[in-house]
């Protein structure tokens, strides 16, 4: 940060660890909220705006969520990448929402367009738990 009255280049400010730490389950819990709770409330919005509207898209296109599978391991690396939704990707798999695949579903135009709405939601979601730990720990602004 730069300060006009002085002319110097201000480092941020650090937060407390337990809010560092707070902010960072928070924002893996409930995309955008780790940055509400560092008081970054615009950016926390946007955020988690972004992330949820990109996994009801996945939804609205008709893909599918990943569970591992031992059989398969590149189902291993997509449900890590789901399960950076946190907690929407867990209350589907309660409710066995996105799991199952008929070959209808499969054969639609829009079908790797969802899957790949799902994965990229939940990468951003994790993204966005490191830049809230990056501005709790005084990183960035």
């Amino acid at each position: 940060m730069y300060s006009e009255a002085s002319g110097q280049i201000m480092a941020p400010e650090r937060v407390s660890t337990g809010r560092t730490i707070a902010a960072c389950l928070a924002g893996f819990v409930v995309p955008g909220l780790g940055h509400i709770v560092l008081g970054k409330f615009v950016r926390g919005a946007l955020i988690g705006g972004v992330i949820i509207t990109m996994f009801a898209l996945g939804f609205v296109m008709e893909g599918h969520l990943y569970k591992p599978d031992p059989k398969e391991w590149l189902t291993w690396f997509f449900s890590f990448l789901n399960v950076g939704m946190g907690v929407p990707y867990f209350v589907s798999l309660a409710m066995d929402w996105g799991f199952q695949i008929t070959p209808e579903q499969a054969a639609k135009v829009t079908y790797e367009y969802g899957n790949t709405f799902f994965c990229v939601a939940g990468a951003l979601n994790m993204l966005s738990v490191m830049d809230a730990y990056d501005i709790g720990v005084g990183r960035k602004a």
